[in-house]
């Protein structure tokens, strides 16, 4: 049966860009660029996304394209490594597990947002400590003069002075918070205190989770067809309401103050290490290299499509959404400050206590509040679900093209099992203390394993397979090479750059924390199984292989670094593709069809050798 294709082009493209903007560009790299120097913080970021990211997309996106093939079957190219490929896919579902409960938080705000009164714009509601509970920051000066009610924080790497506990007993413990807060803590999460007590399910997270779920089992239960088709409105809605809230939030009073504070560098921010890290990171967990994404998505394109032009648009898109994400929060957050007379410092807050805290509290001072704060979380939820959906199409994909006789014929049946199999395993982070879970899942899953992934891809298809391979490839698909700069990049700057960043983070590594809450050895060993479990496949896929490959240990090593019979195009689905038009098919730049030349010997053009000496 032949590959399925994207209808057009543009599918593609919008797939990808989808997968690379998410939640993070709007709530994760705003705060990181305030941290870490202000308006300096986008120079490293800028290096590692056209140093970094970009090269490895490029590369990936060649690979996907030249072999039409998923994350595992495309390792056909190095069959000793090719653990990776199922390293690459336990990232992807682990990611896509955890990812799915974020969601699912946005989509409960989303419908709270229609209540008459926005639940976290009041202090009188049942889950609400009257005693510690305040609507603004500028009502709490006179009740604390310690304790700031922003300086308190979710985000697994940041730390405070709250006390996490029942609610009968923290009226003693816990800092004076705002109305929003204490929505969050005490009836989203309703937190314990800590990953030995989960608690019980929070029924209106699990609903949430569910219809999450079957959100994503409906965008791609028919394949790319379908998901092409999906794309045009995940993706192209939220961009919309991305240039509202900027238009909104620029012409408010006081947004001047937030941008400012926004862009402000702090040169000497420059000078230290983690902040190198963290950029790596951001980059690499937004744009997802590594993922084995890029290289499934490229699998459904035609055979000379010119994906180095999607790569780069892609990348840079990716860092022009930040970055215009940055106004947008800083804009409303600037206004949110001006009214109430507070230092923008105030809402120094990082990942989830950004979006779930800080944004609620400055909806209130937006009216119709309920519209912009729907508005809002609807954005959100439509750019977690483009990251989210594509991670099931990656591991049905690979499974798929890595099994075809055993799942033939089975790809509804196996998007249906993959998606009840996360939703299962998601559930106990979707408990009161599911939080504690959740965190510890995101540090161990995305801190190593991607980016050591991606290093891995990098030297394999430079150093193993070769640079002028990939060059032919690139040559046969699009009748271009590839540019010196990316060649550079590929042999030198890449993978200095990113195994320096691993080395480092490695060095610096702390365990996660939530709050005062520190995790217990057992559960950071748990983090660590979890790290780990995209990499043992490699040493023992590669033990496997020199076991089962007959001749000594040096002909079993040299048969096994090089591409097997399976490594390539499908010859047979690119002849179709030929006769299909009656003309020889001749790739170029454009993805023209020229005029066909005479072949005497009957073979079809692949085949040709006319056809690969013209090339």
């Amino acid at each position: 049966m032949a590959r399925q294709r994207w209808g057009r082009r543009i599918e593609f493209f919008l797939t990808s860009l989808g997968y690379s903007v998410g939640v993070g560009d709007l709530w994760r790299f705003p705060y990181l660029v305030m941290k870490n120097g202000g308006g300096a913080f986008l120079i490293p970021i800028v290096i590692f996304n056209v140093f970094g990211a970009m090269p490895i997309v490029y590369m990936e996106m060649i690979m996907g394209q030249y072999s039409q093939s998923g994350a595992i079957p495309v390792w056909n190219v190095c069959p000793l490594l090719k653990g990776a490929g199922y390293g690459t896919v336990i990232i992807t579902f682990l990611f896509s597990i955890y990812y799915a409960v974020i969601i699912c938080w946005m989509l409960l705000y989303f419908i709270y947002s229609f209540f008459p009164t926005l639940p976290w714009s009041t202090c009188d509601n049942d889950w609400n400590i009257l005693e510690t509970c305040t609507v603004t920051k500028a009502a709490t000066k006179d009740l604390t003069n310690t304790t700031s009610v922003f300086a308190t924080t979710l985000a697994p790497n940041m730390t405070s002075n709250v006390t996490l506990g029942p609610m009968s007993n923290v009226t003693d413990t816990i800092p004076v918070m705002t109305s929003s807060e204490q929505f969050w803590r005490y009836k989203v999460l309703q937190l314990t205190d800590g990953l030995e007590d989960l608690g019980s399910v929070s029924w209106p997270l699990l609903g949430c989770l569910a219809a999450i779920e079957v959100g994503c089992f409906l965008c791609i239960f028919k394949g790319v067809k379908l998901t092409g088709k999906v794309v045009y409105f995940t993706v192209l809605g939220p961009f919309v309401l991305l240039a509202v809230f900027l238009i909104r939030g620029v012409i408010l009073p006081g947004a001047d103050t937030g941008i400012k504070y926004y862009l402000t560098p702090d040169i000497e921010k420059l000078a230290e290490g983690r902040i190198w890290a963290e950029a790596c990171m951001q980059v690499f967990f937004s744009i997802g290299p590594g993922l084995g994404a890029m290289i499934t998505f490229a699998s459904y394109n035609k055979f000379s499509n010119n994906c180095m032009r999607d790569a780069i648009i892609v990348c840079l898109l990716d860092l022009i959404t930040g970055f215009i994400g940055g106004f947008v929060v800083f804009s409303i957050i600037g206004h949110v400050c001006y009214v109430n007379d507070i230092e923008i410092e105030d809402f120094a807050r990082s990942g989830y206590g950004l979006g779930f805290i800080a944004y609620p509290e400055a909806a209130n001072y937006l009216p119709p509040s309920q519209l912009w704060c729907a508005l809002f979380f609807f954005m959100s939820v439509f750019l977690g679900i483009d990251s989210e959906f594509p991670g099931y199409e990656i591991t049905v994909t690979a499974l798929t093209d890595e099994f075809p006789k055993l799942f033939k014929g089975k790809t509804v049946l196996m998007t249906f099992v993959v998606i009840l199999a996360a939703f299962l395993l998601a559930i106990p982070q979707v408990t009161q203390g599911g939080y504690y879970l959740l965190t510890l899942m995101d540090w161990y899953t995305a801190t190593f394993s991607m980016t050591i992934m991606a290093v891995i891809e990098l030297l394999v298809m430079v150093y193993i397979y070769g640079i002028s391979k990939v060059d032919k490839n690139m040559k046969e698909m699009t009748g271009r090479g590839v540019p010196l700069y990316f060649k550079i990049c590929w042999l030198f700057i890449t993978p200095i750059l990113l195994t320096t960043t691993v080395v480092f983070t490695c060095i610096t590594y702390a365990p996660p924390v939530v709050d005062d809450y520190v995790y217990p050895e057992w559960a950071v060993a748990i983090g660590w199984l979890i790290a780990c479990c995209s990499l043992v496949p490699i040493p023992l896929y590669a033990i496997y292989k020199l076991c089962t490959t007959e001749g000594t240990m040096m002909e079993r090593l040299r048969i096994n670094l090089q591409p097997n019979e399976k490594w390539g195009p499908p010859r047979d689905e690119i002849a179709s593709e030929i006769k299909q038009y009656g003309e020889q098919y001749v790739p170029d730049v454009d993805n023209e069809i020229k005029k066909p030349e005479p072949i005497d010997d009957g073979k079809v053009a692949y085949d040709n050798p006319s056809f690969q000496t013209k090339l």
